[in-house]
């Protein structure tokens, strides 16, 4: 088998396996959505408030080359501050009923916009307007300490100019001499102060504050939800297809012939008796017929039909047998030529199936359709064949909703004259 050609066949199994276990996949995410509504139900809820403020730089050096105004904001140090002890502790005092630092800094969180000077500051809790509160206060005291750094670096580049200024202004009183050159300096001075003095000393100014806007909830519902439906349906199709790969189940042709159930005779889609009426089903019954008749020379042909699993519907399929093979032959006006079907469902065990396999004409197999497992099939024809009997094949049927009535303690169908299926098979080998 080619790659490519092996490649779609495994395609196809996963389609089918999914297709005939669709109610698992469906389950599991029913399953998972119901734990995501549960938990917006029973999960705490909780709003985050956000406050935009746009950070002015504190500049150290007014005489050095420009430059962007992002470029001399450190996003890093920015976002330390605004989480510092001195920040916090003033945004708890500002707010009052018993807030506290710890608090204030456990639902905080700042973040500087990539490229700008713009600061998000954000505060999390279960109350949106609380959320709104802590936010602007935070943002408030952020600024308001920006700003005083920022005059406390002016102050600090002012003292050294001013003292300059007055000790020229000192020598130009005593002294004639090189006045000049003591002018020329003191006007450098004079305007190094004037350009100190001109640096702004704000923080920054607030944007947009998060008392005018809504605070965003957490999760939102119909995300959270479909997000819980994808993931069912992923995690329900993966639990399939590795159920699946453990306990590999009864489909198709490939699964028979791995069984070492003979060849797949037939695939029936009937659910009741009546559905056996069905074009596609009865003509697949009668094919079965034509198959097994080239195998059988006795006069009273006696068809043994064994479940391979607890559940399949092995009355069903002999009494349908039954039914093709008259459909075929025209059956003879003498009951003793009649085809007959013995059932032996697989409730009764392998004893009583193995004791009249080598006695009856033909053995026909039967699995359910997606519930007999390869291996169950597979012990059942390595029992036989440990018998010297060979399974003309199996049929593959979906469990029926109104079995047939059955021989009391057999199993097997029950017609106008019913006989035990050790006598049949006696019958047999007597003629």
């Amino acid at each position: 088998m080619s790659a490519d050609l092996q490649s779609t066949v495994e395609i196809g199994r996963l389609v089918l396996v999914l297709r005939r276990r669709w109610a698992v996949v469906a389950l599991v995410t029913a399953g998972l959505v119901v734990l995501a509504s549960l938990w917006l139900v029973l999960a705490p809820s909780s709003a985050t408030a956000t406050t935009q403020v746009n950070v002015n730089v504190i500049a150290t050096d007014p005489f050095a080359a420009q430059r962007t105004s992002s470029d001399l904001i450190d996003a890093a140090t920015e976002r330390q501050i605004v989480l510092s002890s001195e920040v916090v502790e003033r945004a708890a005092a500002d707010l009052g009923k018993g807030a506290t630092a710890r608090s204030v800094r456990a639902g905080l969180d700042a973040q500087m916009v990539t490229g700008s000077t713009v600061m998000r500051i954000s505060w999390t809790g279960a109350d949106p307007r609380h959320a709104q509160e802590v936010a602007d206060a935070v943002a408030t005291e952020y600024l308001a300490y920006r700003g005083e750094q920022a005059t406390a670096r002016q102050q600090d580049a002012l003292e050294p100019l001013v003292a300059r200024r007055d000790a020229l202004n000192a020598q130009l009183q005593q002294t004639d001499a090189g006045r000049s050159a003591i002018l020329s300096e003191l006007n450098l001075v004079l305007s190094q102060i004037t350009k100190v003095s001109g640096l702004a000393t704000s923080g920054g100014t607030v944007l947009v504050k998060a008392s005018d806007t809504t605070p965003a909830t957490g999760t939102k519902a119909s995300t959270l939800l479909l997000g819980a439906g994808v993931l069912g349906l992923i995690l329900g199709a993966v639990v399939v297809v590795l159920g699946d790969i453990i306990r590999r189940r009864v489909y198709d042709t490939g699964d028979v012939v791995d069984g070492n159930g003979g060849p797949l005779l037939a695939r029936l889609r009937a659910r009741t008796m009546a559905d056996l009426d069905d074009p596609a089903d009865s003509d697949a019954l009668r094919s079965v017929w034509h198959r097994l008749r080239i195998q059988i020379a006795d006069d009273i042909p006696v068809i043994l039909v064994i479940g391979a699993s607890v559940g399949a519907p092995v009355a069903e399929v002999a009494r349908a047998l039954e039914l093709a093979a008259a459909a075929v032959d025209d059956a003879s006006p003498q009951v003793s030529r009649r085809v007959r079907a013995l059932a032996v469902p697989a409730e009764e065990g392998y004893a009583v199936a193995l004791s009249l396999a080598p006695r009856a004409t033909v053995v026909v197999l039967v699995a359910e359709d997606g519930r007999t497992t390869v291996r169950r099939l597979a012990v059942l024809a390595d029992h036989l064949r440990a018998v010297g009997v060979e399974p003309a094949g199996t049929v593959v049927a979906h469990r029926f909703a109104e079995p047939v009535a059955t021989q009391p303690g057999t199993g097997s169908p029950a017609p106008a004259e019913a006989a035990t299926p050790a006598a049949e098979l006696q019958k047999g080998e007597s003629r």
